[in-house]
């Protein structure tokens, strides 16, 4: 079962500190790294994995800081030696992974409308929280993606429609909406760190 993190945070969520700008922030706004066995350093994405952790932004200049300034050997107490790019790499792959998970917990949830004609009809009758678009998508996706921002909806792009559909048990999927607010919130959080790590890396 995918879990979806609770938007509302309470003054005693955990606080983290970043290994690369050293500054303190919630857990949620870092991601965690595990020491594994062979003593690599390995993305914990949904912050499951057993082991020491490491926490960082999911940024550019906190994985090089990180890495560079030794604070990911300072938090694990050893040597570590990465690339930064590398880790975000892995880091974004996961996330992406994570993201399609959020799209097919929100299907089997019935809480996600598939094609055009589906969107466009929970448009008119239903509570759009997120418009999910495949990056090879074309045909209406302009209209509808104007119409998600004439109802001050994000739009968020992700795989292409064969890999859309694959996920789904469908042909191709060009676009989909997204009715539940928490799986919404998650799934645009995760793509935005995953684009944001891509582009770094």
């Amino acid at each position: 079962m995918i879990e979806v993190a609770d938007e509302t945070r309470e003054a005693s969520d955990p606080v983290r500190t970043c290994a690369g700008c050293r500054a303190r922030d919630e857990r949620d706004a870092l991601l965690r790294f595990v020491d594994s066995p062979d003593g690599t350093l390995v993305a914990d994405v949904k912050r499951d994995l057993p082991g020491r952790g490491v926490s960082v932004h999911p940024k550019r200049a906190c994985f090089e800081a990180a890495i560079a300034r030794g604070g990911f050997a300072r938090a694990l107490g050893r040597e570590v030696k990465a690339d930064w790019r590398e880790l975000a790499r892995d880091a974004a792959t996961q996330i992406r992974r994570r993201a399609m998970g959020l799209i097919v917990a929100a299907w089997r949830a019935r809480r996600a409308a598939v094609g055009t004609d589906a969107v466009r009809e929970v448009m008119r009758t239903e509570k759009v929280e997120l418009l999910v678009v495949a990056a090879d998508a074309a045909g209406r996706r302009d209209e509808l993606e104007a119409a998600a921002t004439a109802l001050g909806k994000a739009c968020v792009v992700i795989g292409t429609k064969e890999e859309l559909g694959r996920l789904l048990g469908r042909g191709e999927v060009g676009v989909l909406a997204i009715l539940d607010s928490r799986i919404a919130a998650e799934l645009s959080r995760a793509l935005g760190r995953a684009t944001e790590l891509s582009e770094d890396a």
